[in-house]
C-alpha cells in the first residue's frame, strides 16, 4: 500500500526544484555579446514597422537607438520580471482552498464475541469560500498585474527620455567641437596680425595681450569638449542598452550644422488649450494609469478584508469501521470571526486605500504642474531661437558687406576677420539655444508621454513593444 501510495504521488505532476545561480562572468558576456545585427533584432523592427528593407541599419538616429532600447535595456529586463511575477500571483489568487484527507488506525486489545480488534476512519475536510472572497482576491491580482504592466511602458518612457537626452548632449559637443575648432583658426589669425601690428608699433600690448587671452580660452575649452566625447558616447551607449564597443561599430546619423540652423520646431501646441493639454496629458500618462489600477488594487483588498468578516465553512464528511459497526458522519466548523468581525484589517485596508487615493491626485497635480512648466519653457526656448536666428541673420548680412568692402578695398583683413569671428560666434550661440530648446522638447515629450516633433521615434502601440521579451 505504502509502494502504490508512493508512486501514485510521483505520477501527479509534481514540479522538481533547479537550481539557477547567477554567473557574474556569463553575464557579462552575454551582455557584451549584444547584437543590434542580430535576426531577432530585425523580427522586433519588423513588429514595429520599421522599414527592414533597410536593415542591418545603416543609419542610426533616435528612433533606431529607441527601438534598440526597448529591446535590450536591463532596466526594462527588470519590468518585465516584476510584471511576470505579478501575473503568477494572479494563479495564487484564483486557487481555492485544498480539500484535507485524514485517517485512522485502531486496535483493541479486548474483544468479544469474535468481534474485530480493528477500528478503521477516513474524513475529508472540504473548506467553502463565502463572501466573495475568492473574486475578490482576483480582482486585486488582476489590478496589481496590469500596474506592474503599465510599469513596464512608464520604464520604457524613463528610458527614452534618458536616450534622448544623452543623443542631444553627444551631437551638441560634436558641433560645439567643430565650431569651437573653427574660432581657433580665426582666432589664431587675428592674434598673428596683432602681433604684427604690435611690432610694428600700432596697438598697445594690452589689446595684443586680451587676443591671446582669448586664444587661450578657446584652446582650453576645445580641448574639454574634445574629452567630453568618450564620456558622452558611453552615457549614449548605456541609455540604449548597448556596450560601449557596440555603439562605437554603429555608424551613427551625423548632423551638420546647417541642418541644426534648418532646424523646425513643432509649434502646433500653440493652438490648443491648456486644458487640451492637461487632458491629453492625463490621458496619455502611464504613471497616472498605473497609479489608477494601483487603487483598483487597493479597492480590491478593502473587499476582501470587508467579506472576511463573515466565515468560511469546513464541511467534514466521514466514515468509520468500528469493529464491526459502519458509521457515517458529517461535521460542520468555521473560525468564529464575528467576535472582532476583522476590524483591524479592514481599517488597515481602508487606510490603504485613501493612501492610494492621496498618492492619484498628488500625482495628477504634478502631471498639470509639469505639463505647464514644460511647455511654458518650451516655448521660451522657441522664442530665445527665433531671436537668435535674427541675430545671425543681421551678422551674416554685416559680414557679407564687410567682404564687399574687403573686396573693393575699404577694409582690411583684421576687419573682415574679426567679422567672421562675430559671425561664428552668432552661430555658436544658435547652436546654444537650438539644443537648448531640443532638451525642453525632450522634457515636454515626457510630461506629456506623447513624441512631439518625431511621432516615428516611439512605437505606437508601446504597450506590446515595451512587454516583448528580447
Amino acid at each position: 500500500m505504502i509502494a502504490s501510495g508512493v508512486l501514485l504521488l510521483t505520477g501527479c505532476g509534481f514540479q522538481t526544484y533547479s537550481a539557477k545561480p547567477i554567473d557574474p562572468a556569463q553575464s557579462l558576456s552575454r551582455y557584451q555579446s549584444v547584437d543590434p545585427n542580430s535576426e531577432a533584432f530585425r523580427r522586433f523592427l519588423a513588429a514595429q514597422d520599421y522599414p527592414v528593407e533597410q536593415f542591418p541599419i545603416d543609419r542610426w538616429g533616435v528612433r533606431e537607438l529607441t527601438l534598440a532600447a526597448l529591446f535590450y535595456h536591463p532596466q526594462l529586463n527588470v519590468a518585465r520580471a516584476q510584471w511576470t511575477a505579478a501575473r503568477s500571483a494572479e494563479i495564487t489568487a484564483a486557487q481555492r482552498p485544498l480539500p484535507g484527507v485524514s485517517g485512522g488506525v485502531e486496535n483493541h486489545s479486548q474483544t468479544d464475541g469474535g468481534v474485530s480488534p480493528w477500528t478503521y476512519s477516513l474524513g475529508i475536510d472540504l473548506p467553502i469560500e463565502t463572501a466573495g472572497k475568492r473574486q475578490a482576491r482576483i480582482d486585486r491580482a488582476l489590478s496589481l498585474s496590469e500596474a506592474a504592466r503599465i510599469d513596464i511602458a512608464q520604464n520604457a518612457w524613463l528610458v527614452r527620455n534618458r536616450l534622448v537626452a544623452s543623443w542631444i548632449e553627444y551631437n551638441a559637443s560634436l558641433l560645439q567641437t567643430e565650431l569651437l575648432q573653427q574660432e581657433l583658426e580665426l582666432r589664431k589669425q587675428i592674434v598673428s596680425m596683432l602681433d604684427m601690428r604690435f611690432e610694428a608699433g600700432m596697438i598697445s600690448s594690452v589689446e595684443r595681450s586680451n587676443a591671446r587671452l582669448q586664444l587661450q580660452r578657446v584652446e582650453q575649452a576645445l580641448e574639454a569638449e574634445r574629452n567630453r566625447a568618450p564620456e558622452l558616447r558611453a552615457t549614449l551607449a548605456g541609455n540604449a542598452g548597448l556596450p560601449p564597443d557596440m555603439l562605437a561599430r554603429l555608424p551613427l546619423q551625423t548632423l551638420d550644422i546647417e541642418s541644426i540652423y534648418r532646424q523646425e520646431h513643432h509649434r502646433k501646441l500653440q493652438r490648443q488649450s491648456s486644458d487640451d493639454i492637461q487632458q491629453a496629458a492625463m490621458l496619455n500618462r502611464l504613471d497616472l494609469r498605473a497609479a489608477l489600477s494601483r487603487y483598483a488594487a487597493a479597492e480590491a483588498k478593502l473587499r476582501l478584508e470587508i467579506a472576511r468578516q463573515y466565515p468560511d465553512v469546513v464541511l467534514s464528511p466521514g466514515y468509520s469501521y468500528d469493529q464491526g459497526d459502519r458509521v457515517w458522519s458529517l461535521g460542520i466548523g468555521a473560525l468564529m470571526t464575528l467576535l472582532n468581525k476583522n476590524r483591524g484589517l479592514i481599517a488597515e485596508a481602508r487606510a490603504l486605500r485613501d493612501v492610494e487615493a492621496a498618492q492619484f491626485e498628488a500625482l495628477q497635480a504634478k502631471a498639470i504642474s509639469d505639463v505647464a512648466q514644460t511647455k511654458a519653457r518650451y516655448y521660451a526656448a522657441l522664442d530665445e531661437l527665433e531671436k537668435a536666428r535674427q541675430i545671425r541673420t543681421s551678422q551674416l548680412e554685416r559680414t557679407a558687406r564687410i567682404e564687399r568692402q574687403f573686396d573693393a578695398g575699404f577694409a582690411d583683413r583684421l576687419e573682415i576677420t574679426t567679422t567672421r569671428l562675430e559671425n561664428l560666434l552668432a552661430a555658436q550661440n544658435l547652436l546654444n539655444i537650438e539644443y537648448k530648446a531640443q532638451r525642453a522638447a525632450n522634457a515636454l515629450e515626457e510630461a506629456i508621454q506623447q513624441p512631439l516633433e518625431d511621432p516615428l521615434s516611439m512605437p505606437a502601440n508601446l504597450d506590446q513593444a515595451a512587454i516583448r521579451q528580447p
